[in-house]
């Protein structure tokens, strides 16, 4: 399951001008040691037009496994909460103001290889009530992805499929899909390149298409669909706001027809620990604008058969000139 409803650059919530807060890094990554201490910093800023006073927290995070949905829980792993703990109690930040948080890892020798919770900062004010009356506070939640240090720790990523939505399209875009298993016991973060390529062996390929662009992660034990497309061709389908899609014919792109059998090359790279591993699929698929080639074919039809009977009536218009000459002369 890849953790990554929240941006990487940073998380933000926002209810108006009421409560507008955004946190870097996220999601917060961490690499802790066994019985060492170590510190991580949030960067928390306050573009509401107001002071706000934030109390930091923790709460644990569960993820189903059929809809790979994530929602958050009481329930913490390893006991985080005792060896866990914050700069401060109360992070007070005025409006448009910047503050730190620093966040202490006092790590004990008996834990596991890794751990997903989110760190929570709660406003103090309620900006709203619920329907039995009770306050509401608004609340960020940055998630925090924790790898530990052991010298058992495995690192392994695997893939299971890689395919298209379609065997054959008339037109592009072509929409891949790539599912990367974690098959390790710590958090893996993937990346890679769609290659397009007329044959597997290609040296020089026709496009090329980042995966994980975003730089997500995958849980232990879970996996999760990578998607990506190839647009660049003529023409090609584009959506629009409502939802539909239209031909976009861009005469600067004519050389980007596409007609034929093609072959996505998919290579995917992690870390195990000690070198980057690659991981290569493949997907084989046709591109065929059937109805772009019968036009052609019929334009073709109609210009030979215009040219046949301009080069009949041309024909018959000369044998009777010349039978109307040779009657003359006699």
């Amino acid at each position: 399951m890849l953790i990554a409803c929240i941006p990487m650059a940073q998380a933000t919530a926002a209810e108006s001008s009421d409560f507008n807060i955004q946190v870097a890094p996220s999601p917060l990554v961490v690499n802790l040691t066994p019985g060492q201490t170590q510190t991580a910093t949030l960067t928390v800023r306050n573009f509401s037009n107001h002071s706000e006073t934030l109390t930091p927290g923790l709460t644990g995070i569960r993820v189903d496994g059929n809809n790979e949905k994530v929602s958050l829980t009481d329930v913490i792993p390893a006991g985080m909460r005792t060896w866990l703990h914050y700069s401060t109690d109360a992070l007070v930040i005025g409006a448009g103001q910047t503050a730190q948080l620093t966040v202490t890892f006092n790590t004990p020798q008996d834990v596991g290889y890794s751990y997903t919770v989110a760190i929570t900062l709660t406003s103090m004010r309620a900006t709203s009530k619920s329907s039995n009356g009770a306050a509401i506070k608004p609340q960020i939640d940055v998630f925090c992805l924790i790898n530990i240090n052991r010298g058992d720790a495995k690192s392994e990523l695997g893939i299971a499929s890689f395919t298209s939505d379609k065997s054959r399209y008339a037109f592009l875009p072509a929409d891949f899909s790539l599912r990367v298993q974690n098959k390790g016991n710590i958090i893996g973060q993937p990346s890679g390149t769609v290659f397009i390529q007329r044959s597997f062996g290609d040296n020089k390929p026709i496009a090329t298409i980042p995966i994980n662009k975003a730089g997500s992660y995958i849980l232990p034990g879970t996996s999760r669909n990578f998607t990506t497309s190839w647009t660049s061709g003529f023409p090609v389908y584009v959506s629009t706001q409502d939802g539909k899609r239209h031909l976009k014919w861009d005469w600067k792109h004519l050389s980007d027809l596409r007609l034929g059998r093609y072959v996505a090359k998919a290579v995917l790279v992690y870390d195990n620990g000690q070198q980057d591993v690659p991981l290569i699929a493949t997907h084989t698929f046709w591109v065929i604008p059937w109805w772009l080639i019968l036009f052609v074919l019929l334009f073709v039809i109609v210009l030979v058969m215009g040219v046949l009977a301009w080069g009949r009536l041309i024909f018959v218009g000369t044998k009777k000139m010349r039978g109307y000459a040779s009657h003359h002369k006699k």
